[in-house]
């Protein structure tokens, strides 16, 4: 007997081989389609009904064997057009994943909200380099389209999970590595730091997931390293600035204030979970 929340998933072989151009779906459980372009066949869009004037939300994907995989997430009113923009403009990608409705009744406003979700969902996952140039302002839908728009986006990440593409998806946690770890935080700018010590390198190592300050008093100077430092590691969701990958610190003063936002003492703002100092655990 089957389980209750089993359902069918299709998949049309566009061209007639298994590694060519296809389309994914649900059946009548979902209106999302999913299709699966490789760039040299890219020219099939314009014969698809589905995606030709059609809105679409879309990825483009680079190779996904590398190390940290490049994506692009991008909206359009029609993919068939916009597509020979990226064909001249864009190099790194080789796959384009396209997601319409099949009753056509997604619009211009909704796929910019699938934009907004896409971009910002796959920046919290971390798990590829986002090649967007700009993080997009939450557009303003109506609030029942809201609801209808993050059911779609639901659909969108199960279908791209499906097919393998995981940009929604967080990488797999290392196991415990032993580090001991070294927190600050304040309450007037909230934030969240947390770190190690790397005996080795003689680097305070700022962990992944650490949030900063999304503001700054005036009598911290580096402003303008600091926000460099958050455009080339950190993603900024709903004034959320949330740090993407461990970054080593010459300086823990410096990593405690780019996190508090103000001027800091590392080795005494610094401390483990027992309220011991940095200063007290390494030799300086």
């Amino acid at each position: 007997m089957r389980a209750k929340n089993t359902f069918t998933i299709h998949t049309e072989l566009i061209d007639g081989t298994l590694d060519g151009a296809r389309n994914i779906y649900m059946g009548a459980n979902s209106t999302c389609h999913l299709y699966v372009i490789p760039r040299e066949e890219i020219s099939l869009v314009n014969t698809i009904e589905d995606i030709a004037g059609q809105p679409a939300f879309y990825i483009l994907m680079g190779d996904c064997h590398s190390t940290r995989p490049q994506a692009y997430i991008g909206h359009t009113t029609d993919f068939a057009n916009r597509k020979n923009d990226h064909v001249q403009k864009k190099e790194f990608w080789n796959t384009a994943l396209v997601f319409v409705s099949d009753n056509h009744k997604i619009y211009g406003d909704d796929v910019k909200f699938l934009e907004y979700l896409g971009i910002s969902e796959a920046l919290s996952a971390g798990s590829h380099e986002l090649l967007n140039g700009n993080n997009p302002k939450r557009p303003n839908i109506a609030p029942f389209r809201v609801n209808d728009m993050e059911v779609f986006f639901r659909d969108i990440q199960f279908l791209a999970r499906f097919y393998g593409c995981k940009v929604f998806d967080s990488p797999e946690k290392p196991q415990e590595t032993g580090h001991h770890y070294f927190f600050v935080h304040t309450e007037d700018r909230p934030c969240n730091g947390k770190a190690y010590f790397d005996k080795s390198q003689n680097k305070l190592v700022l962990v992944k997931g650490s949030i900063l300050a999304s503001s700054t008093v005036p009598s911290y100077k580096p402003i303008a390293s600091r926000q460099k430092f958050i455009e080339q590691h950190c993603s900024t969701i709903d004034g959320q600035i949330t740090l993407r990958e461990d970054v080593p610190f010459d300086s823990p003063s410096g990593a405690s204030g780019c996190v508090l936002g103000r001027p800091s003492n590392g080795w005494s703002d610094w401390t483990d979970e027992e309220g011991r100092k940095l200063g007290e655990m390494i030799e300086k």
